[in-house]
């Protein structure tokens, strides 16, 4: 049975990453998967779907409690960079410094911004949707394909920012450092190099994608909004335009020193709000700009919260629990098992973040035994978390794409090569580095 268990959790999730490509809606396969989870590991179905804990409904409902807020929050604000012309003014300063004669260099400038977003702490999604609306003018005037946009996105935060460099205040990392008991600069060498091979590597995919994209005659498509856009007469200065953006800036970064509780929260009112003043004059309606916002953050959210829910409903099984157990046994050293380990419930999971909180919880202690280095042990535990947390199956991929306007079908492979092709190169040297008792 146990093993039947595992067939039923792979079968499962190859259903759903299938699914997933082929444009299925999300939360209708999140629950056929999740329920071939449940028939194949002997759990009764009410329970695994709607039990109190470690169910469907309870991984779902966990994520929308804590981030719910978040994705509005968001998706709001991109909602008045977009419409005010705030996102063409500050594209427009952008190209002025970058130009339009190098694609490449687009990409790279769009890549280094989200990357300076995340690692200043502001989250994935809420940089995210306030970079989407900058972004979509400079693809226009570059004549770059939209799908581009998730490469360079993902090496902005779905790679080094996740867990590999120091000191980033990322959840995975956060959740490692603490479970091992390590500093978050804890092993510096690890986290530099393996940064460096992740953008070296991340860079080469960027070129040899836009040039695959240009040899096939892609362009940019224009769409609605960018007709809308067009149309206007009269855009913000690019003070004004920032200034929502440095103030959620600043907000995160010096509240998160002073240890102000919910300060992510505390940032996006301040945004909005003064969103809502200094664009008061270039957009039609604050009611549907608001509106707007509002109603475009409940797709992700709920699409990354479904996929959650399967997540844990995996975890909870018993053929997860075979797994678990084959890893840890397996040849290679401790920290070649933690680093499988740690992808294996990433992918399951489907989040980074989630599976090392888990491990912090429940199989840590294992690990530090062995007498290795907690340093390199928390550092590749978040790296390779982040990894397994990037496949198809992930909640953050689903919510991403579908706030890029995007699917798996046409842009996933972006993510593959970068989140997990990249992922992989750095996180092996890191390996092989902390064997040699290089941290």
């Amino acid at each position: 049975m146990e093993w039947i268990g595992v067939i039923g959790i792979i079968v499962g999730l190859v259903f759903f990453v299938i699914a997933a490509m082929k444009g299925w809606n999300v939360l209708i396969t999140s629950v056929v998967t999740a329920v071939i989870i449940a028939v194949t590991n002997g759990m009764g179905i009410a329970d695994a779907m709607l039990g109190a804990k470690s169910s469907y409904v309870t991984g779902l409902a966990s994520f929308v409690q804590k981030n719910l807020l978040i994705f509005v929050g968001a998706a709001i604000l991109g909602e008045y960079i977009d419409k005010s012309g705030a996102a063409k003014s500050i594209a427009q300063a952008i190209v002025g410094k970058v130009g339009t004669k190098s694609p490449y260099l687009v990409l790279l400038a769009i890549a280094a911004v989200g990357a300076i977003l995340t690692y200043a702490g502001i989250s994935m999604f809420v940089a995210m949707f306030a970079l989407i609306p900058l972004a979509r003018p400079i693809f226009k005037e570059c004549n770059i394909p939209w799908h581009l946009f998730c490469a360079a996105w993902s090496l902005a935060a779905c790679s080094f920012t996740m867990a590999m460099i120091p000191g980033v205040p990322a959840i995975a990392w956060i959740n490692a450092a603490n479970g091992c008991g390590v500093s978050m600069t804890a092993a510096p060498v690890l986290g530099i190099v393996g940064s460096v091979i992740a953008i070296v590597v991340s860079c080469i995919y960027i070129k040899f994608a836009l040039k695959r994209a240009q040899a096939k005659g892609e362009t940019y498509e224009i769409t609605a909004a960018d007709s809308e856009a067009a149309e206007q007469k009269e855009t913000p200065s690019l003070f004004m335009s920032l200034l929502p953006l440095i103030l959620l800036i600043v907000i995160i970064i010096v509240g998160s020193q002073l240890g102000v509780a919910n300060v992510v929260y505390i940032g996006m009112i301040v945004a909005v709000v003064v969103s809502m003043i200094v664009f008061n004059k270039y957009i039609p309606s604050q009611r549907d700009t608001m509106g707007n916002g509002a109603k475009n953050a409940l797709g992700p959210a709920l699409f990354t919260s479904a996929a959650v829910g399967v997540g844990t409903v995996a975890a909870a099984s018993v053929g997860f629990t075979v797994i678990y157990e084959a890893i840890f046994n397996m040849p290679g050293g401790t920290y070649v098992s933690a680093a499988t380990m740690a992808a294996v419930l990433g992918g399951v999971m489907g989040s980074g973040s989630g599976a090392v909180g888990i491990i912090a919880q429940n199989f840590l202690e294992p690990y530090l035994a062995t007498g290795c280095d907690p340093a390199a042990l928390a550092k590749i535990i978040a790296t390779a978390a982040t990894i397994g947390g990037a496949l198809p199956n992930s909640g953050a991929m689903f919510g991403m794409l579908a706030a890029m306007g995007l699917n798996h079908g046409n842009s996933y492979k972006h993510i593959a090569a970068i989140s997990i092709g990249a992922g992989l190169c750095a996180l092996i040297v890191m390996i092989v580095l902390a064997n040699l008792g290089v941290a």
